[in-house]
C-alpha cells in the first residue's frame, strides 16, 4: 500500500470514534428496565431496533421524514414487533433516548489514543457528522475528545448531509486545509468514503466489520492505529 503523510484529518463520529452500537444498546436497555419491559429479549429488541433505525435514518437523510418523526417512529415500530402498540410510550422512548444518549461514553478501540497522537504530531482535525446537534456536541464533550478538534460540522446545522461534497469543503476550509494533505476517516462507505471521493480527497475506510467493498478506498483498515502512520513522522 502506497502511503503518504497527511496533516488534515476529517473524522466521522458515530461508529468511527464514538461506539454508537454499544452506547445505544446500553441506553435502550436502561429504558426497557425503567418502563418495566425488562422481560423482553433485550438482544433481540436491539437487533430489531438497529435495522428499523437504519432504514428510517436513511429516509431522514434523504429529507423524506422529519427529525421529530424519526425520533419516535423507530421505537413505535420496534415496540410493535414485540406486540406493544403504545404511541405515547414510543414518544417517551424517543425523547428520553436522545436525552440520555450523550451520557454514554464508550469509544471505538484506540480512538482516544489515536486522536492524542495525531494532535501531538501537529495535525488539524475536524468532525463531520450527520447526527443531531443537541446530541453530538455533548457526546464529544462527555467522552472527553472534543478538545482534539479544530472544527465540528453537524449536518443539521449546516443544512446539508454527507455525502454531499459541500460539507467536506466546509470542514476542510474550517481548518485551513488543502486537499492533497487531507484525508477522510469513516466507517460508512457511502457517506464517508464515497463522499470524500466525490470531493476529491483521500479516504481511510475504518472497516472494523471487515466488509467487502468495491471501488477501492485509499486505505482500508480495521484498526484506527494505522492512522498514526499516515501523520507527519517527526
Amino acid at each position: 500500500m502506497l502511503k503518504k503523510e497527511y496533516k488534515y484529518f476529517l473524522f466521522d463520529l458515530d461508529r468511527t470514534l464514538w461506539d454508537f452500537d454499544k452506547n445505544a444498546e446500553n441506553n435502550i436497555n436502561t429504558l426497557l428496565d425503567r418502563y418495566k419491559l425488562s422481560h423482553l429479549n433485550k438482544v433481540e429488541f436491539y437487533k430489531k431496533y438497529y435495522h428499523i433505525n437504519k432504514k428510517l435514518w436513511s429516509s431522514y437523510e434523504k429529507g423524506e421524514i422529519s427529525k421529530e418523526r424519526l425520533s419516535w417512529e423507530r421505537f413505535k415500530i420496534t415496540l410493535l414487533e414485540f406486540g406493544i402498540d403504545n404511541h405515547n410510550l414510543a414518544q417517551i422512548f424517543g425523547r428520553e433516548y436522545l436525552e440520555q444518549m450523550p451520557h454514554q461514553t464508550a469509544l471505538m478501540p484506540h480512538a482516544k489514543e489515536v486522536l492524542k497522537k495525531l494532535k501531538e504530531k501537529g495535525c488539524k482535525m475536524a468532525i463531520i457528522t450527520n447526527g443531531f446537534k443537541e446530541v453530538q456536541y455533548k457526546k464529544l464533550s462527555n467522552a472527553g475528545i472534543n478538545h482534539y478538534f479544530d472544527a465540528i460540522l453537524i449536518s443539521e446545522e449546516e443544512g446539508i448531509h454527507k455525502p454531499s461534497p459541500i460539507i467536506f469543503k466546509r470542514a476542510l476550509n474550517a481548518i485551513n486545509g488543502v486537499k492533497n494533505k487531507a484525508i477522510m476517516v469513516g466507517d460508512n462507505f457511502t457517506n464517508d468514503i464515497e463522499g470524500a471521493m466525490i470531493f476529491g480527497i483521500d479516504q481511510f475506510f475504518y472497516n472494523y466489520k471487515r466488509a467487502e467493498c468495491n471501488g477501492g478506498p485509499t486505505y482500508n483498515s480495521a484498526d484506527l492505529r494505522d492512522l498514526i502512520t499516515l501523520a507527519p513522522q517527526q
